[in-house]
């Protein structure tokens, strides 16, 4: 602002002496009728300021020095108030005259003036920062990156869960009732690849259960003490809606509370999690386990009460787990010649059977949306020795000398509105049980919805799975 710009905003005459009654006066005069604060005010404001300047540094008149000082503090009282409902107005007028100098009055106007406008551009930025909502911004993508190779996806004959490996060795952390009375376990890594697992030991009171599969692997450190409330945290699992294909989600939270239920202390936290995501990692920002997802309370589910095995309890069971020998699983395995009467697996319904398959359905693994009435199912079939030498001859099948092919376990999803099915994998057993032959999964680009055709297998079994869900 220039002289003769201060002076028009005042109508006060730059060619005469500066009359500070009169500067009063028209300061008065011209900001009675605006609002505080406002972008006149604050204009007249600024020009007011430049002339007190000017009439203390340059007129230096003794005998209005009383009088200039009487009108400071009022002037200072008036912008004090002022700025009570302005705190841009507040920055602006804590500016303190420098002492007079020698230099030439236009370089210290235009010092005062730099001033004001470093003072006001601050007070702009302060108000920002007041104003701005208070949100959650924090980038979690790098610590996703970290984490995420040590999470697997566990596939029984129970259903799906989750896991993380705990040591270089192949070491896997995951819920007792994840792999609890499963006739297999298979481990898929984020690389894609499939290994059989067994088990090094587990504790059905506390839920935790530790598998071995053979490969290297990076691997989650286990917090050594608990996370405080309110402590940010990351949930990172395998959802089972719809089989294989919500793997790897992601949730953030906090911990809301640790709790003792039932004897056992639970971590209690918001991040959200879904069947399946049992046995999946809790981690903190620096990227540490603090706890194994285990249960939340279908109760109350909408207000995101779920629980975890703290750090501490999972410390203690790996102390002596870890050093333990690798087991395969104590039930015994299928057998090449089952049939409805001898293929003993609880949960498992026996259908039908041609020249190529038996066929049985897991009928406790029925994922169902009555909303959509739409259904996912895992089905289980015997190949006969027709199927046999059908798939021996297929160059996708990795069958190990003296093994021979066994269990087949196809995943579907079914719409009952459209009658239309889709096929999205395929894991071939060999006979064992244990050694995988063959893991399909289909391809997004190759995953059709057919009608089902009448009388097909596919048919028996989804009319097994409307019998099993009571709906027509």
């Amino acid at each position: 602002m220039t002289l003769e710009e201060a002076c028009a905003l005042l109508d006060i005459s730059p060619d005469e002496d500066l009359d500070i009654d009169q500067l009063e006066e028209n300061y008065n005069a011209k900001t009675a009728n605006l609002a505080p604060g406002s972008r006149e005010h604050k204009r007249i404001d600024e020009a007011c300021e430049y002339l007190i300047d000017v009439y203390d540094e340059i007129y230096s008149v003794k005998e209005n020095a009383k009088k200039t000082n009487v009108f400071l503090i009022a002037l200072t009282i008036s912008m004090t108030m002022i700025a009570a409902a302005s705190l841009l107005g507040v920055m602006y007028f804590m500016y303190i005259r420098p002492p007079v100098s020698n230099n030439s009055p236009d370089k210290n106007y235009e010092k005062l003036l730099n001033e004001i406008e470093n003072l006001k551009n601050k007070s702009q930025d302060h108000i920002v920062a007041n104003n701005t909502p208070k949100s959650d911004t924090r980038d979690y993508a790098d610590l996703i990156e970290k984490i995420m190779p040590s999470i697997v996806f566990i596939l029984t004959s129970k259903g799906t869960g989750s896991g993380f490996f705990v040591s270089a060795n192949g070491d896997i952390l995951t819920n007792y009732h994840v792999i609890k009375n499963a006739e297999y376990i298979s481990v898929i890594t984020q690389s894609g690849q499939t290994f059989n697992a067994l088990v090094k030991d587990f504790d059905s009171n506390k839920d935790m259960a530790l598998l071995k599969v053979n490969t290297n692997s990076t691997f989650l450190n286990i917090n050594s003490s608990l996370p405080k409330q309110g402590e940010a945290i990351v949930a990172v699992g395998n959802p089972s809606s719809k089989y294989h294909i919500y793997d790897n989600t992601v949730s953030n939270g906090i911990v809301s509370a640790i709790r003792e239920v039932d004897d056992n202390l639970w971590v209690q936290f918001t991040a959200s999690v879904s069947p399946g995501s049992s046995g999946g990692a809790l981690i903190n920002l620096h990227g540490n386990v603090i706890g194994m997802v285990t249960w939340k309370d279908a109760d109350i589910a909408s207000q995101n009460i779920n629980f975890a095995i703290p750090s501490t309890e999972l410390r203690k069971f790996l102390n002596t787990a870890i050093h333990k020998t690798a087991k395969a699983l104590p039930q015994s395995k299928p057998k090449s010649k089952a049939s409805s009467k001898n293929f003993n697996i609880p949960g498992i319904k026996f259908v039908g059977k041609d020249d190529g398959y038996e066929m049985y359905l897991d009928t406790e693994n029925i994922d169902y949306d009555r909303q959509t009435r739409t259904a996912s199912f895992i089905t289980l079939w015997w190949p006969t020795e027709k199927s046999k030498k059908q798939m021996r001859g297929n160059p996708d099948f990795m069958i190990p000398p003296g093994k021979d092919l066994g269990l087949c376990l196809l995943l579907y999803t079914v719409n009952f509105n459209a009658n239309k099915y889709v096929h999205l994998r395929t894991i071939n057993l060999c006979t064992d049980g244990e050694t995988i032959a063959r893991d399909y999964i289909k391809p997004t680009r190759e995953i059709t919805w057919r009608t089902p055709k009448k009388g097909s297998r596919i048919q028996l079994l989804v009319n097994e799975v409307k019998k099993q869900l009571r709906i027509k």
